[in-house]
């Protein structure tokens, strides 16, 4: 999954690695437009065209779902019902979920932005981008790990795989990679 706005690197640096390990991959977008990373990077990286729209996504096709981070989670993922739907989905069907830097605040936004709902991943222990920790703490009531400034993190617990920031884009795509290995 991949938003309007993404950070080329949380993409860009997972998919290779994906490649590499002779993963599948297809690339869901909000809408049948080229994506476009943020304009940090929109001169060195291509935008992207999906493979198909959020709403396509079917659950039943895939081993695990991998969100990439970047400005537009917060308009293409958190007020967005399909991609709630998708994360339950495959939240509850214990196949694997990661999601890296910003994207996490799914995690306690889906199905819960109001904050009446029940959130996903209650109880566990995940990381993210310092701009969803409240988001995360107080609205998805997980367990929060920072872990060192300056140094890549990232955060197992069961299928859910979570990473820090662009830091992170590497050792995120080999986790998911070993922990899809596992399955």
């Amino acid at each position: 999954m991949v938003n309007q706005g993404f950070y080329a690197h949380e993409y860009y640096v997972p998919l290779e690695i994906f490649k590499k390990a002779g993963f599948d991959i297809t690339t869901a977008t909000k809408d049948n437009v080229l994506t476009r990373p943020d304009l940090r990077h929109l001169n060195e990286f291509p935008s992207v065209k999906g493979d198909l729209i959020f709403k396509d996504v079917n659950v039943d096709d895939y081993d695990g779902i991998v969100f990439a981070g970047g400005n537009g989670s917060w308009e293409d993922y958190f007020p967005n019902d399909d991609v709630h739907k998708l994360l339950t989905k495959f939240m509850k069907t214990g196949k694997t979920v990661a999601l890296l830097c910003s994207s996490t605040g799914l995690l306690g936004l889906a199905n819960n932005l109001d904050g009446k709902g029940e959130p996903l991943a209650e109880g566990k222990r995940v990381t993210g981008y310092y701009r969803v920790e409240g988001i995360l703490k107080v609205m998805g009531k997980v367990n929060y790990l920072p872990g060192i400034k300056d140094r890549p993190f990232v955060v197992v617990d069961g299928n859910l795989i979570t990473g820090r920031d662009p830091m992170s884009a590497e050792l995120f795509g080999k986790t998911v990679v070993e922990e899809m290995s596992k399955k």
